[in-house]
Order: structure tokens, then C-alpha cells, then sequence
């Protein structure tokens, strides 16, 4: 799939952009309606009990103290391009972003795994296969002084058939020579392949969270309460085993 974009959905009225992520208000009740509405076509909504509290619905909006790091809520810098939640054992099928509130320098970037693999010859498509790389854990996972881990994790997998994309610009690493190649010849094949999406109010971004790595390009924000506001919803097609779920959050330890 890579990439699905509804245009002109109904969201209602949208007020101002808060200061926080953790925001709730009746006067969303359109936006997330359309959301849960769109969601039901794809899958089952979850969430994780380490980021935004567990929120179902998260609110990604320009933070003042997170402006410069690699998190959702950054602003300043170019947001790495990244499989939602590399690291975790359950990770989404599927990232939905609706947007609230737009921003034409904030663009979305992507990269779908087909484009990369075009990329590369066979050796290197080999060796991404297997499981010698390594990923950290995001630091919205860490809020509370938790430690970073190095996962091991293959680039490419193979699910029900079909090939998978995980990566994460900032912290997959190599653990060999082999590894640390392919891996650099990775990086420059994903930039030949990024493209880039503007979103606006009322557009619905579902990205493949199988097979399309995705990110953000730098903006600057007011917070004014006319910053760029996306909601963001997390999929997955099947739910985890009943000892890593609250209801739909998924609670797995690190």
C-alpha cells in the first residue's frame, strides 16, 4: 500500500492549537469520530502505556522543550525517517495522521520498501535479512529515565509472504562489516527515494507501517495557538496476546 491519502474529511470545529499534547475537548467529537470511523476500515486502534500516557488519540503539536530532539513533537529539526516504534515486539500495522491544523513547511516525508530494494543488488538485499543490526528505544517511551536498550532486529523480514521494512534513521546500527555496509548503502538509496506530502486540514495520511518508513521536514513554530495539530492513531491488524494488553493499550516491558 506505502501510502493512502482521504482528502476534505469532515473534522468540525477546530480550536486553537494547545500547548500540550495531552488535550482533551468535546469540541473534537468530529475529528475523532472521522478517526475512529476510518480506523475500523484497517484494523484495531492501540496504544502503549510509555508514550502520551496510553492516549488513543495522540496529539502531535510543536512542544517549546522538545523542539530540538527526535520525537513527535519536535519542530526545529528534520524528524528522522522511522518505522513507528522499530523496536517493539507489537509495533502498529498502520500510523493514521489527520490533520487538525496544517503547516506548509512541515512536510511528511516517506519512503516505500519497494522503491529501496530497486536500490540494491542481491548481496545487500541478503544481509539486510539478517538479524544483525540494532535498534534503540524512542525517547517517548523513556519519560521517566528508562534506559535505552540495542534490539536486535533484521531491515528486511518476511511476513505472511511478504516483505517488511524495519528502520529507524537515528538508531538502527550495524554489528558487523557486512551489517555497517549495507547499511550505509541503505541510507543512500532512501534518499534517492524520499518523497514528500503537505498535509492539510481535513486530510487523513494512513501510512503502511509494514513497508513505509515516514518523517517530517523542520518547521518553525508560534505557538500562537495557530501551530501545525495532527492526530494520530495507531493500528494494528491483529491485537498482541491478552498479557500485554489493558483494553486496547498495549503494556509490554522493557
Amino acid at each position: 500500500m506505502g501510502i493512502i491519502l482521504y482528502e476534505n474529511l469532515e473534522i468540525g470545529y477546530v480550536p486553537k492549537t494547545p500547548a500540550q499534547p495531552y488535550f482533551e475537548s468535546s469540541l473534537l467529537h468530529y475529528a475523532q469520530r472521522t478517526l475512529l470511523q476510518y480506523a475500523g476500515k484497517f484494523g484495531y486502534p492501540i496504544s502503549y502505556i510509555q508514550e502520551q500516557k496510553g492516549s488513543l488519540i495522540q496529539n502531535i503539536i510543536p512542544v517549546h522543550k522538545t523542539e530540538t530532539q527526535q520525537i513527535s513533537t519536535s519542530s526545529k529539526i528534520e524528524l528522522g525517517l522511522h518505522t513507528e516504534t522499530a523496536f517493539h515486539p507489537y509495533k502498529p500495522d498502520y500510523v493514521m495522521l489527520l490533520c487538525l491544523r496544517g503547516d506548509h513547511s512541515a512536510a511528511t516525508t516517506y519512503c516505500d520498501l519497494s522503491d529501496i530494494l530497486k536500490q540494491l543488488d542481491l548481496h545487500t538485499r541478503r544481509v539486510l535479512k539478517q538479524k544483525w543490526f540494532t535498534t534503540g528505544i524512542d525517547i517517548s517511551f523513556r519519560t521517566n529515565n528508562e534506559l535505552d536498550q540495542e534490539i536486535p532486529i533484521s531491515i528486511v523480514d518476511e511476513l505472511d509472504g511478504m516483505l517488511t521494512l524495519t528502520y529507524d534513521e537515528l538508531l538502527i546500527k550495524g554489528t558487523n562489516d557486512l551489517a555497517k555496509e549495507a547499511l550505509q548503502k541503505v541510507s543512500e538509496a532512501i534518499k534517492k527515494c524520499t518523497q514528500e506530502i503537505i498535509l492539510k486540514t481535513g486530510d487523513l495520511l494512513v501510512i503502511d507501517n509494514k513497508k513505509t518508513i515516514h518523517g517530517r521536514k523542520p518547521f518553525q513554530p508560534r505557538y500562537d495557538g495557530t501551530d501545525r495539530w495532527v492526530q494520530r492513531m495507531l493500528i494494528r491488524k491483529k491485537l498482541p496476546p491478552s498479557e500485554h494488553l489493558d483494553g486496547r493499550m498495549i503494556v509490554t516491558k522493557f
